[in-house]
């Protein structure tokens, strides 16, 4: 039986990975292609990147103290605006929190 779960981590998930590292220095980061769980998705067919597409971030930063959920996910897209546009990247679900608040 075969897996379509990658084994490690491929150009996008490596350039999200730096960026939000650089850009937010959090101190709790997990980052996870989820990719594999849509590949039947309907807004995929045709589309060159389907191995990286579908990603889950979860991740706590001083620089989310302080400002709404909205704004922490624009920051997050605005930062990894490449990946949309030229990279494939199709899909983010985020969970962001401040260093004062628990990342449970």
């Amino acid at each position: 039986m075969s897996s379509s779960i990658p084994s490690s981590k491929g150009p996008i998930e490596t350039s999200i990975a730096k960026k939000l590292q650089d850009t937010f220095k959090p101190t709790f980061l997990e980052i996870r292609n989820d990719s594999h769980k849509h590949s039947g998705h309907h807004g995929l067919r045709g589309a060159s990147n389907t191995t990286e597409s579908h990603f889950y971030v979860k991740m706590q930063s001083e620089e989310f103290n302080g400002k709404n959920l909205p704004s922490r996910h624009r920051l997050v897209y605005n930062l990894l605006n490449d990946e949309f546009q030229n990279h494939g990247l199709h899909a983010l679900q985020m969970k962001l929190k401040g260093t004062n608040e628990p990342i449970n």
